[in-house]
């Protein structure tokens, strides 16, 4: 049985968070299946729980071109922006 070493393989995980309007799960649904046959090699999810209806999109094979997404959905009478990326400050406490 091969050791963990501690070592981790690098993995670039591209990720593309939305804003969307959709808040049906048939809607979801739809849209997911178009989605996923335009983007085969991509990691695709809504969560409609979420107040901004998000939609990820991740890949670890190419860059994603938000573009197309964007059209795709717009294209089904629905509304989407990107999110924004935020690094989160980690302020430390001194004592």
């Amino acid at each position: 049985m091969p050791k963990n070493n501690g070592s981790h393989e690098h993995l670039d995980i591209t990720v593309e968070v939305f804003r969307t309007s959709v808040t049906t799960i048939e809607k979801a649904e739809f849209l997911l299946e178009k989605l996923q046959r335009e983007f085969p090699s991509c990691d695709i999810n809504f969560d409609l729980e979420d107040c901004d209806h998000i939609l990820r999109v991740a890949t670890k094979h190419n860059r994603i071109d938000p573009s197309h997404i964007l059209r795709l959905v717009k294209s089904h009478n629905e509304s989407i922006e990107p999110l924004p990326d935020i690094v989160p400050t980690i302020i430390e406490s001194r004592q």
